[in-house]
């Protein structure tokens, strides 16, 4: 059975891509012929950064910039608990140990959703294994039934606060998404469309909802039977 699944980039719509990885590029190992990895691939999709992106934090000062756009500089002695803006949020605990630093970078986002009829899909986001040694990062990642609960994503990093920081070019691998169903031998179809006004409206009901009540929030993310439940999901 195939499985379809959509995403929607919030920024950089053209640039965003969420793609499987070029099969070819595989080909000349011998691992590319075992079904159990096969299998994993078809079902695996690799995240692409839409711009550069350069991000240092030295002596209380966190810098990042976009392309060639100007630097932002904030000042953590400025920010009480949170910092948020269309590209970066942290909350300024994160970045108190000196071994490790964690940002969310928001110009990825994408929101994800299914078709109403497909009752179990999971979404899985997880690390890319290049970027700890390219870009100085890893992904943090999650998993939850995305049949229940439609919504966006951003790519949480976890960094070596070096004077290099995170560099990142426009095209590098950033993250992947993996999904799973009821049955393995699905065939999830990830696809750009757009999405309307009516569905971001009710994900932020659906957001007002679950944020009041966290038992409620854990069943909608990882309960297969409580979809129908839930007055907030269908568009």
């Amino acid at each position: 059975m195939k499985y379809d699944v959509y995403y929607d980039p919030i920024s950089f719509y053209d640039e965003n891509v969420i793609e499987h990885e070029d099969r070819g590029s595989h080909l000349d190992y011998t691992y590319s012929q075992c079904p159990v990895w096969g299998h994993m691939f078809d079902r695996t999709f690799v995240g692409y950064s839409p711009v550069d992106f350069s991000l240092q934090c030295q002596d209380n000062i966190l810098k990042y910039q976009i392309n060639e756009e100007r630097c932002v500089s904030i000042n953590l002695n400025d920010v009480d608990e949170e910092y948020g803006d269309d590209n970066i949020f942290f909350s300024v605990s994160d970045l108190d140990n000196d071994d490790c630093h964690v940002v969310q970078l928001s110009f990825i986002n994408s929101f994800f959703w299914t078709s109403f009829k497909q009752e179990y899909l999971w979404f899985e986001f997880l690390d890319h294994p290049q970027t700890y040694a390219i870009n100085n990062f890893v992904a943090i990642g999650g998993w939850f039934n995305i049949a229940n609960h439609p919504r966006t994503t951003s790519l949480g990093i976890r960094y070596e606060p070096t004077e290099e920081g995170v560099m990142i070019e426009r095209g590098d691998p950033l993250y992947r998404v993996r999904f799973y169903t009821d049955n393995m031998d699905d065939k999830p179809i990830l696809q750009k469309k757009k999405s309307t006004n009516s569905m971001f409206e009710a994900l932020e009901e659906r957001r007002e909802v679950l944020s009041e009540d966290s038992k409620f929030l854990k069943e909608v993310l990882f309960d297969k039977n409580l979809r129908g439940k839930c007055p907030y999901h269908e568009f």
